[in-house]
């Protein structure tokens, strides 16, 4: 049985309050200007968040997780809007944003989930607006890590649920939006391992 996502990962977050580190570099291809209203879309402890706040986006943050929105909010105070959502169901008025990022969120939703986030995605976003994805390739070293649902997806230790894609997979969750670019990248670790994932820009048209 697949351990509730929202609960599994209110139990990362509780437990450290910084899983992840570091500082997320804006995607140079994202034509976001000053000011412009983006979503973070779970935004976990908000270290995306914090790149695009520190290049003059007005930022709006949605986790499911309310340990990892407390953690966003303890770390980034005042400087965003950060609420407890799911992508799937986004509290958000009908083209109320000029943008979006969804960074490594689509692996840990079933299909259903994700089928209804794209469309959720779409009602948000203003036309023209931009959305940047990124996700985990299949070919990435740890595909396999994990107990085995399907040939996509396994379930970690923590409970918590990685699927994994193909260009073509992506490009079928947001087939109403017009693909601006995607690029499948791997890098080496220094154990000679491949992380392996795709970034891609789309565009809502309409």
């Amino acid at each position: 049985m697949i351990p509730d996502q929202k609960d599994a990962w209110n139990k990362v977050y509780s437990s450290q309050f910084r899983p992840w580190k570091g500082i997320m570099d804006v995607d140079p291809r994202l034509p976001f200007r000053n000011d412009d209203k983006i979503l973070d879309i779970g935004c976990g402890n908000g270290k995306s968040s914090f790149a695009l706040i520190n290049a003059g986006y007005n930022v709006t943050g949605i986790d499911i997780s309310d340990a990892a929105i407390g953690t966003c909010r303890k770390i980034h105070g005042d400087k965003m809007r950060c609420i407890v959502a799911s992508a799937a169901d986004i509290p958000l008025d009908d083209a109320e944003m000029d943008g979006a990022v969804m960074i490594h969120v689509l692996e840990h939703m079933d299909p259903e989930e994700t089928e209804r986030a794209a469309s959720e995605i779409h009602r948000i976003l203003r036309p023209g607006a931009k959305l940047f994805v990124r996700v985990f390739h299949i070919s990435d070293m740890r595909s396999d890590k994990g107990e085995r649902l399907d040939d996509r997806t396994v379930v970690r230790g923590n409970g918590i649920r990685y699927r994994y894609f193909t260009e073509t997979e992506l490009r079928m969750v947001f087939i109403n939006f017009f693909e601006a670019s995607m690029q499948h990248i791997e890098q080496r670790t220094k154990f000679r391992e491949t992380r392996s994932r795709i970034e891609a820009v789309f565009e809502k048209t309409e």
